[in-house]
């Protein structure tokens, strides 16, 4: 199925199939997608359930503090309020649908039992390709692009019975498919605060409030501040105020440029401003500390 045709199943998926269900669940779908290279992604967590299938290409999926590859046949779950990150240098091929479970139109044992094998950890698979999901799921594509209006609500259960079988695993269905095989990582924490410091050090030459950061890596400013307390006791304000410093302190030692340009590059608002700061915590003013410095 070429491109043009995934776009054109896409758009009838995502204005009539927003809802589906089974004789026992039913479902809020949020989007119905495919990305033809889709790169990497910022460490990130959502209410709701994401699942992708990977049509060609490699990389690796982050699940909280575990590391799983990624490859052509893999499928993998992201998880409501669990930090995830997609990470490739080359780009991968996908498909993926966002959905939640619509708990008044459940019935109860299905809605509370749903997802349950998940939480074993069973979020990724490796050659899920034969799986009757997968079949399903292109199926569903390459049928939606043919636009059969007609048939919408046949497609509603076709969709439901998809989205009640993607978290289940495979091999549980005879087809020899397996979790991936994974490694730690660095706690995911560490690599949100990782990520949120390298969106500060990018924007230095501008005002950044907590707030921007926090809402950039999808957490809220409560967490982001209490992210970086963790990591040493500085502030926000503090690792912010420290890379400015930082980077003034080496254009001043290597650059000729004048202070309101330093001052400005930096991001801080004013010369006077720059200048008492920069006094206060290198004991100098900026002026004198480039004439013992500059090489």
């Amino acid at each position: 199925m070429n491109a043009e045709a995934i776009d054109r199943g896409l758009r009838f998926l995502n204005e009539l199939l927003t809802q589906c269900q089974t004789s026992s669940l039913a479902f809020r779908v949020h989007y119905w997608d495919w990305r033809q290279l889709h790169y990497s992604n910022h460490v990130h967590k959502h209410s709701y359930y994401e699942v992708c299938y990977v049509l060609s290409g490699e990389g690796e999926y982050q699940d909280e503090d575990t590391v799983y590859e990624l490859r052509a046949g893999t499928l993998f779950v992201s998880r409501p309020g669990i930090w995830h990150q997609i990470r490739s240098e080359t780009g991968m091929s996908m498909i993926y649908v966002a959905y939640e479970l619509d708990q008044q139109g459940s019935r109860a044992e299905a809605y509370a039992n749903y997802g349950d094998d998940l939480e074993a950890g069973n979020a990724v698979f490796q050659d899920a390709m034969d799986s009757r999901a997968i079949h399903y799921w292109l199926g569903l594509y390459q049928h939606a692009s043919l636009q059969p209006y007609s048939e919408t609500e046949d497609l509603r259960i076709m969709a439901g019975l998809l989205l009640a079988s993607l978290v289940r695993p495979f091999g549980h269905e005879g087809s020899g498919t397996l979790p991936n095989p994974s490694r730690p990582a660095h706690s995911t924490r560490y690599a949100v605060l990782r990520q949120s410091k390298q969106y500060i050090r990018d924007n230095l030459s501008r005002p950044l409030k907590i707030e921007e950061v926090a809402e950039y890596m999808n957490i809220s400013t409560r967490q982001l501040s209490r992210l970086f307390q963790l990591d040493g006791g500085d502030t926000f304000l503090t690792y912010l105020r420290n890379e400015r410093l930082k980077i003034a302190e080496i254009l001043l030692k290597t650059s000729i440029s004048p202070l309101k340009e330093i001052a400005a590059h930096s991001g801080f608002q004013s010369v006077h401003y720059f200048t008492n700061v920069f006094t206060e915590q290198m004991g100098v003013p900026p002026g004198e500390y480039r004439r013992l410095h500059l090489d």
